[in-house]
């Protein structure tokens, strides 16, 4: 069997997945901060659409006064990563990603002042909104301990950094019924500023349960905008 050949199976196995996924990923989420489980600081929640070809997924955060805090949006044609954008309306930040070609395009805006730069397409690449998805794509491999690379865009650097995704056992987050992943940054210099993300993911429906560790999320700390690792909460229509 050719590569190529190769490469069109596992695409088409991907899509099938993935396509399976959209009908019941409807969630709603907590969000509190790392070690503090008595009040959340955000909710959080989503919408999937499929028109044709192309899917959107938006992923809404909001204050808990019911503020809409971030929106993070996700654009794939063909189950393929196309766009993503993630505004945080009261930090005054935008970002977003647009795949031209064999490239990707990232912009950030922050506080009135603009940067675009090009970078190489590098796959596979995950967003918040899309990972749920790419971590049930890949669950039999994580359970039979295998990792799997990643690459996420991040936004204040206008990159695609490499993530190692891997199971771990006797974690404290273990809960009957899941497994705990762990992501974190394949490059060391990129990991002494990024602590790693847990995901708690049902074993059967792939679903991600509860997530910890290192968010993009900050919290407005003495009126200062602070970044906080974060626990995340999630249950399923």
């Amino acid at each position: 069997m050719t590569k190529a050949t190769q490469h069109k199976i596992i695409l088409i196995l991907l899509t099938f997945v993935f396509s399976a996924a959209y009908s019941n990923d409807i969630f709603h989420a907590k969000i509190y901060p790392e070690g503090d489980e008595n009040i959340p600081v955000y909710t959080h929640m989503n919408t999937i659409e499929q028109k044709g070809d192309s899917t959107f997924i938006d992923h809404f955060y909001y204050t808990m006064d019911g503020e809409l805090y971030v929106e993070d949006k996700v654009v794939l044609v063909n189950n393929e990563p196309f766009y993503n954008s993630v505004e945080f309306f009261q930090i005054g930040m935008f970002s977003s990603l647009e795949r031209k070609g064999d490239k990707v395009e990232l912009k950030l805006i922050d506080n009135g002042k603009e940067k675009i730069v090009t970078r190489r397409l590098k796959l596979p690449l995950v967003f918040a909104p899309n990972q749920q998805m790419a971590l049930r794509a890949y669950l039999d491999k994580f359970k039979k301990g295998e990792s799997v690379t990643f690459h996420i865009f991040a936004t204040e650097v206008l990159r695609l950094v490499k993530m190692k995704v891997f199971m771990i056992k006797d974690s404290e987050y273990e809960r009957e019924g899941c497994i705990v992943l762990q992501m974190n940054p394949k490059s060391k210099f990129i990991d002494w500023f990024v602590d790693e993300v847990f995901f708690v993911v049902d074993e059967k429906s792939g679903h991600i349960m509860e997530m910890h560790g290192f968010s993009t999320l900050r919290q407005k700390i003495n009126n200062e905008w602070e970044f906080r690792d974060m626990d995340f909460y999630y249950s399923y229509e």
